[in-house]
Parts: structure tokens; C-alpha cells; sequence
């Protein structure tokens, strides 16, 4: 590679819609994907209906001219988004295809990643029950532990999403450090990360509340509001977990950085160093991502979960100042803006749940439908992947008009999951 092409290599052409062609590949539209139909996600011009549906939403866009046909007279270059930071060509890979292939059904896996599931559940519950008795541990015993989880996950991350909605609120402490550890999973393989890293990315959410361990149970669990000085002292289980996890035999430099930066934020106002943006460990964003997610998704004692999808919503808006843009972006990607197990009303009337996603096309999931336009039960129930452009009886194309609340219709949807 010269220099010239090292220099571009950092570039994305801004083109005007009229100059868009096919081979093209187009990396980035002019605005926000929430306010289109696309989810924003790189993908190739191939036909001339894919330049007409951009036209619909755009006056321009961004391509990448290493994955595609340059433009002959773009508007202008521009730095690409995160150039500098080792994320950047993370998600450049993350956009054109996966390392890791789905190669089993939801039916097919959800079975071995319950048990896969459960049986980490119990390994992490004795592990902390150890620590609480003053034991030593060795991270070895973790590895394997969690690889098993790894396994189900890599296959497909679906059957996980499901299970999360199965959430207890007495069994809240132990069960975020799973989920979290599941997501952070999910996430690192959708960005293409090794198995190694994954392993690692997945024993540092394990074990970042660890800490937690070193403080007085009745506050963390106290329902109101913390006072100042009971606030400082629950900041201090970072402090405290990143000294137990140092203690560990066997752990290295990346499952204590991921204990030590999960409470970072990207404008510098986390803790407990306050560091910002790039400054903050690639690892150390995700647990901080998905710390935060799985919180918000879940019962505590002090605050009512959220559903997925609102809690989408509500990391969408913290983009650019809580967490980093991209990885905002490429974890909706991740999960989808309908995340699996989320109930959602199509515009044809009927009413269904998410049960997996399209990684090509994140806003046409496949749905498990539950009632007919008449919102009487279908008994056996239908699924209808929206992938496959369904159309109605009109022959209008059948999509999600609107995600509904758990519980709507009297729906329980825990009865679906399993």
C-alpha cells in the first residue's frame, strides 16, 4: 500500500445522490438511520431500486471506496468516523460480514444455551459465595466456565437475547453479572472479535462488580435515593473489585482493565479516573455499554426495568455523550432495534413476538405471530420472517407498525420463550 492509498484508507467519499452507482458501497447516509427505514449499516448498491430507495431519504451519501467503486466527482472527502481509534476498523469489518455465521435455528440452540446459561449462573453464585468467605479463586476455573456460553452464543446470539427477558428481580446481582457477560459476548462476535478476546471480554464482565462484594448489602439494595456519602462509597466497588481481581491467579491485563474503565463515560464524566473518548480501553466501553443496557432491562430494587426496546431508545439518545457513536450504533446493529423477545404490532393488526433477528436487514426481524388482526389467538402460532418482503391481502408490505408493551393484550410473554 503507497501512501496515497495508506492516507485514503482513512477517507469515505461524500457523493451526491445522483452520483451514486452501482458497485458502490455505502457506508454511511446523511442522516440519523432511526429517521429512515434503513438501520444503519454498510451495504452495496447492486440494483438500480436499491439508488431509488436511497433517493426516497437522502441528497447524499458516504462510500467507502476500498470496499466498493469510488466516486469520480465526489462531494468532498472525510475522515472517517472514529479514524484514529483502534475501533475504527473494527467496525468497518463488523459492517461487511460475519465471522461468525449463524448456523442454528433459535429452536435448535436454546436448549444448550439455557443450560449453558444456568450452569454459569451456578459456577458464578459459588464463586462469589468463595469470595464472600474470604477464598481465593483461580480464573482458569472461569475460562472454563464461560465457555460453554461462548459456544451457544457464536452459534447464534438469539437463543441468548431470549433468555435474557427471563429476568428475576431477587436474583438480580448474580444474573447481570451473566447477562452482561452473554451481551458483551454477542457484541465481540458481531464485531468480528477472536475467541480469545472473547473469552477475555467475557470473564472481565463476569467479575467488573465484583467489588460489590466489599459493601454493606442493606445499600445495595436500598430502594430510595443514595446520600453523597453513600454514592462515594458505592463508586469505590471499582476500586475494590480491581484489587480482588488482581489477586486472582491467572488474570492478565485485560480482564483488570475491563473492571477497572466499565464505569467510564466517553465526555470524561465516569469513575473513577474520568478519562474520555479514546482514552478509554476498547473493552472497558463495551462492559461499560452493556453494564448499562442490561441494567436498565432488568428489576432492581431502587428502579423498574425498561423494555428493550425503549432501553434502545434510551442508549440511542446517550450516543455521543455516555458512550461512543459507532458503538452505539453497531450494538443497536447487534441486537436489533427490535431486539428478540420484544412484542410488536404489525400494520396489518396482528401481534407477535420478535424470536430472531436479519442480519442483513436489522428493522424486518422474524416474528412468532400471536393474534390476528382481530386480536383473537391463533392457537398454533405462525411465524412470518419480514426479511421475506410479506405482503398483505391488499398486497401492501406487511411491517412493524409499533413495539407494544410487555403485557399488552394480556400477552405474557414468558410463556412463548421457552
Amino acid at each position: 500500500m503507497g501512501l496515497i492509498d495508506l492516507v485514503m484508507a482513512d477517507f469515505e467519499q461524500k457523493v451526491a445522490i445522483d452520483d451514486v452507482k452501482i458497485g458502490m458501497y455505502v457506508s454511511r447516509l446523511d442522516r440519523p438511520w432511526l429517521e429512515t427505514r434503513y438501520l444503519f449499516q454498510g451495504f452495496y448498491i447492486n440494483k438500480v431500486s436499491d439508488i431509488e430507495e436511497l433517493r426516497l431519504h437522502c441528497e447524499h451519501v458516504y462510500v467507502d471506496p476500498e470496499r466498493g467503486e469510488s466516486a469520480a466527482r465526489p462531494l468532498a472527502m472525510v475522515p472517517r468516523k472514529g479514524a484514529g481509534d483502534r475501533l475504527a476498523g473494527i467496525f468497518r469489518q463488523a459492517t461487511g460480514h460475519e465471522r461468525y455465521p449463524v448456523v442454528t435455528s433459535v429452536k435448535e440452540e436454546i436448549e444448550a444455551c439455557r443450560d449453558s446459561r444456568s450452569d454459569l449462573l451456578d459456577v458464578v453464585t459459588n464463586i462469589l459465595e468463595q469470595l464472600k468467605a474470604g477464598h481465593t479463586i483461580k480464573v482458569q476455573s472461569l475460562r472454563k466456565a464461560v465457555s460453554d456460553m461462548i459456544a451457544s452464543i457464536i452459534r447464534n446470539p438469539d437463543a441468548f437475547f431470549w433468555l435474557t427477558r427471563l429476568k428475576n428481580k431477587d436474583s438480580y446481582a448474580y444474573a447481570h453479572c451473566v447477562d452482561a457477560c452473554g451481551l458483551a459476548v454477542a457484541f465481540g462476535r458481531h464485531l468480528g472479535f477472536s475467541k480469545p478476546e472473547l473469552e477475555n471480554l467475557a470473564i472481565g464482565t463476569l467479575l467488573f462488580d465484583i467489588g460489590k462484594l466489599q459493601l454493606p448489602e442493606e445499600l445495595l439494595k436500598k430502594p430510595g435515593r443514595l446520600t453523597d456519602k453513600e454514592y462515594a462509597l458505592i463508586r469505590r466497588h471499582v476500586e475494590f473489585g480491581v484489587g480482588m481481581v488482581r489477586d486472582m491467579k491467572g488474570c492478565n491485563k485485560e480482564i483488570i482493565s475491563i473492571v477497572l474503565h466499565h464505569h467510564e463515560r466517553h465526555n470524561g464524566k465516569g469513575y473513577p479516573r474520568a478519562i474520555p473518548g479514546n482514552q478509554i480501553p476498547v473493552n472497558g466501553r463495551i462492559a461499560a455499554l452493556v453494564d448499562c443496557y442490561d441494567a436498565i432491562t432488568s428489576e432492581r430494587a431502587y428502579s423498574t426495568a425498561v423494555s428493550a426496546y425503549d432501553a434502545i431508545q434510551l442508549i440511542y439518545e446517550w450516543r455521543g455523550k455516555d458512550f461512543q457513536t459507532d458503538m452505539v450504533e453497531q450494538f443497536i446493529q447487534c441486537i436489533g432495534l427490535y431486539p428478540t423477545g420484544t412484542l410488536v404490532e404489525l400494520n396489518t393488526g396482528e401481534v407477535g413476538l420478535v424470536i430472531a433477528q436479519n442480519r442483513v436487514r436489522r428493522l424486518r426481524p422474524k416474528v412468532m405471530l400471536i393474534l390476528g388482526k382481530d386480536k383473537v389467538s391463533y392457537g398454533i402460532y405462525p411465524t412470518l420472517d419480514l426479511i421475506d418482503n410479506p405482503v398483505d391481502d391488499d398486497g401492501k408490505l406487511v411491517e412493524i407498525s409499533r413495539p407494544l408493551a410487555p403485557g399488552s393484550y394480556g400477552i405474557d410473554a414468558s410463556d412463548f420463550y421457552l
